[in-house]
């Protein structure tokens, strides 16, 4: 039998690939049906003019997989396990103008909320100037002693090391530098072994998710806030409460005795996002008052409240914690830098077998060498000075924005937020749609993000979030007066 077969010796695949490919083909077509012979190796080398073994070489990966055998005395033959009918069925192809038929599947509560935001998502292009709030300062990134660090203990790798035996939780001596981290900076006195390192705030938000949260669960969330798409996910249902100069309204969180139960409540008391609302101690203790009545867990987001700009952080709420109802969520991301992708968890000591076995079912962890260098960096007192570097830039570019809006929309424009952070929330009095506003800023070469999004029902209008982490005096002064010049100009 002569084959239709065509090899291209100017191609970058091999030859033997170009034989496989060709070959596999005919079998699935049904151009070679199933016991159908195959040419000798050396009659099938002659007639493509290449060596037998390059042929050979094809003929045994042929035969692994299935779709040729061997038989004594007698040569190579199409495989008969293959069934006429299925090969035909695979080789057809959609009539013109016809919808090709696809595999039917059910998607699951979580496949079918993932689908939908999936749909949703928008990618454009970059504006000159954005004033986008997560992007912290990445040139007054210590970066050569980052490197120096982790390059050291790249170099001291052993053996034992590339073959570590796997801890759900990480290197203790990472915790034990995290654990004396949040003890400092937010008083939050915890052992290692509650503390477990995730791939970044998503992953840690969803492990919370998937163990505390069935269909039909309630969660409390402040609005406008962040509403994390991992609790919709799991089917939970949403409650969001308002927010007012101290943070979450106490007054309008849902009474025990109302109906449906309250499993997680999700809050970020150190600085509100995007309000920029600081949460007082009186708030707090009847926060978790309340917590303690309706039983419910709470999740602490804790982002960047490291920045704050007079005196000290405030504690954390888990602090103040004495029923084991809060776990703490915390990030480097922004301290650092926003591709590092770390964050961890602080669960309580009750909670701390349940999340080993979900952290080990999550998988794998940072590599040991990373984990080892990330601990020296904190330890050295690397991350302290860097933040406290950042505290005092942060502070100027701050003052600096708000002066520059200040004098370009006088009182066209209201300026919230408190002294921390990386971000401002203004309100602008144009007379503009939210979508007016952002389409002419980006025409101006300014990108902005509308308040809209983190507020499930009522949305309000002229409400921005202006981040300037990033961004130096400069350039903010430029985004402004662009940004003036779009929104004022009749």
């Amino acid at each position: 039998m002569k084959l239709k077969i065509e090899l291209d010796r100017k191609s970058d695949t091999p030859l033997h690939r170009q034989l496989y490919d060709q070959m596999t083909g005919l079998i699935l077509s049904g151009a070679l049906e199933p016991g159908a012979r195959i040419p000798a190796s050396r009659t099938l080398a002659g007639a493509l003019s290449i060596s037998r073994p390059t042929v050979i070489a094809c003929l045994e990966q042929l035969v692994q997989e299935g779709y040729i055998e061997t038989r004594p005395n007698a040569g190579s033959f199409v495989s008969s396990n293959l069934r006429q009918e299925t090969l035909k069925r695979s080789a057809q192809k959609p009539n013109r103008g016809k919808t090709p038929q696809v595999a039917d599947y059910e998607l699951s509560t979580y496949g079918r909320f993932i689908q939908k935001e999936a749909s949703a998502m928008q990618f454009g292009e970059e504006a000159e100037i954005s004033f986008y709030c997560w992007r912290p300062a990445l040139d007054q990134f210590p970066l050569t002693e980052w490197a120096r660090v982790l390059a050291r203990h790249t170099r001291a790798s052993t053996v034992d090391m590339l073959d570590a035996d796997y801890d759900p939780q990480g290197r203790l001596d990472l915790r034990e530098a995290l654990a004396q981290l949040v003890k400092r900076f937010r008083q939050v006195s915890c052992h290692p072994d509650q503390i477990f390192p995730v791939m970044g705030l998503d992953q840690g938000l969803d492990i919370v998710s998937r163990l505390h949260l069935d269909q039909g669960s309630g969660v409390v969330l402040e609005e406008p806030g962040f509403f994390p798409a991992a609790f919709e996910a799991c089917g939970a249902q949403l409650f969001p409460v308002p927010v007012d100069a101290d943070g979450l309204c106490i007054k309008s969180l849902p009474d025990k005795r109302g109906r449906g139960r309250f499993d997680l409540a999700y809050v970020t008391p150190a600085h509100q996002f995007p309000s920029g609302a600081v949460m007082p101690l009186a708030r707090r203790l009847e926060f978790l008052q309340w917590a303690s009545d309706c039983g419910t867990l709470v999740l602490e987001d804790d982002y960047d409240s490291e920045y704050q700009y007079s005196g000290q952080p405030i504690p954390a709420l888990m602090s103040l914690d004495r029923e084991q109802r809060v776990i703490y969520l915390g990030t480097l991301n922004q301290i650092m830098f926003p591709s590092l992708g770390f964050g961890y968890l602080i669960v309580p000591p009750r909670l701390v077998p349940l999340y080993r076995g979900a952290r080990k079912l999550a998988g794998a962890q940072f590599s040991p060498q990373f984990q080892s260098a990330l601990a020296e960096f904190i330890n050295d007192g690397h991350l302290d000075r860097h933040v406290k570097r950042l505290r005092a830039l942060y502070r100027s570019r701050r003052d600096f924005l708000i002066a520059a809006l200040e004098k370009r929309f006088g009182d066209k424009v209201e300026i919230g937020g408190s002294q921390r952070g990386v971000f401002v929330s203004v309100t602008f009095s144009l007379g503009l749609s939210d979508d007016e506003i952002i389409e002419r800023a980006f025409k101006a070469g300014v990108a902005l993000t509308s308040a809209r999004e983190f507020y499930k029902r009522r949305k309000p209008s002229g409400q921005f979030i202006l981040g300037f982490g990033s961004l130096t005096e400069k350039e903010i002064e430029k985004g402004v007066r662009k940004l003036a010049s779009a929104l004022l100009s009749a």
